[in-house]
């Protein structure tokens, strides 16, 4: 399981993902910087396969990776999916991204659902562009917020958590209304600030550095550190006897700044916290989709 959901405002988006494994499986390395073809990128790297699931690089383009277990996986040696966040993350541009698709042997790939957030997305501009590949055919999907991926009940825990999320922008309406992303914003206290659980507010002081300032973030990191209705295989911070959030990675795609905020370990307990950022390098025009 997995999940990410993503904020847009007027001087660009912020993501958030929960990565869900096994609990057998290797922990991820944190976050490092490549350089491909000149093109600097940051992202954490899967030891199994030496991909990832999520990555952005200098021009503001990040890339998000689901698994689609719903779809069989071909009777052939594959490659890991994760590879392919690692041959994208390099293209600055939404069309560089298309083009490169075409390209890759995506036979060789067990079904995915790919989401890319082009440089300059924000709330007036652009969109999010989200792919699914099916081990037959690459599509275009709706990208709404959020999006999961389940190997477990796939529609109950889909439904649960949009129910989850949206009950939370019902709760904090300041969400998605384009007043930032961690940018410029004062501290308020409000009974609405106060009133944090002592899980969410360790989250969100991990995650942010700056003791609660930006509500918007506030929301969308309470959701993903969530353990609505129990900690179980329904809530977003997930967790079964035998799988379980393994991280939480924030991006932060502004006009001032780009920046990865990794949380190593479940969500609602792990204090291994890491912060990175990318000297924007930004196209010179607007790539409006």
């Amino acid at each position: 399981m997995c999940t990410v959901s993503w904020l847009l405002a007027n001087d660009g988006y912020q993501v958030f993902f929960n990565r869900d494994e096994q609990k057998g499986r290797a922990l991820a390395y944190s976050p490092k910087y490549f350089n491909d073809v000149g093109v600097k990128y940051l992202m954490p790297v899967d030891p199994v396969g030496g991909g990832s699931w999520i990555a952005m690089n200098q021009a503001g383009l990040s890339i998000c990776l689901l698994n689609y277990y719903q779809q069989k996986p071909p009777e052939k040696k594959l490659i890991s999916r994760g590879l392919l966040v690692k041959s994208l993350v390099s293209n600055t541009s939404l069309t560089k991204i298309r083009s490169a698709l075409k390209t890759l042997p995506l036979q060789r790939y067990a079904a995915f659902t790919l989401l890319v957030f082009p440089s300059h997305l924000t709330a007036q501009t652009g969109c999010v562009y989200a792919v699914r590949w099916d081990g037959n055919e690459l599509t275009t999907v709706t990208a709404v917020s959020p999006m999961v991926s389940s190997s477990v009940a796939l529609t109950e825990v889909t439904n649960y958590r949009e129910d989850h999320h949206n009950s939370i922008l019902l709760q904090h309406p300041i969400i998605f209304s384009g007043e930032g992303c961690n940018d410029d914003l004062e501290m308020k206290e409000s009974a609405a600030l106060a009133d944090v659980e002592r899980v969410e507010e360790n989250i969100i002081e991990l995650t942010n550095q700056r003791c609660i300032e930006d509500r918007n973030s506030l929301a969308l990191t309470r959701f993903h550190a969530s353990h609505e209705p129990t900690p179980s295989y329904l809530s977003v911070c997930m967790h079964r006897e035998d799988a379980h959030t393994v991280s939480f990675t924030h991006l932060i795609a502004s006009r001032k700044q780009l920046r990865m905020n990794y949380v190593c370990g479940c969500p609602c307990s792990s204090k291994q916290h890491q912060s990175f950022a990318l000297y924007p390098q930004r196209e010179t025009y607007v790539e409006v989709v």
